[in-house]
């Protein structure tokens, strides 16, 4: 089996059906939280590499 950039698109695809799945059922407050996490992960990991 190859993989590369199929393998890749196939993971963002599921990926985003399974966020669409999710927005449908969870609360609103849930994805500013979610969305506060991924910030402050993305800070410390901005922080660290540079």
């Amino acid at each position: 089996m190859r993989r590369g950039r199929h393998c890749m698109l196939g993971f963002v695809a599921i990926s985003a059906g399974l966020i669409i799945i999710l927005s449908l059922v969870l609360p609103s407050a849930f994805w500013w939280f979610i969305l506060a996490v991924l910030l402050i992960g993305f800070g410390i990991w901005y922080i660290r590499c540079c």
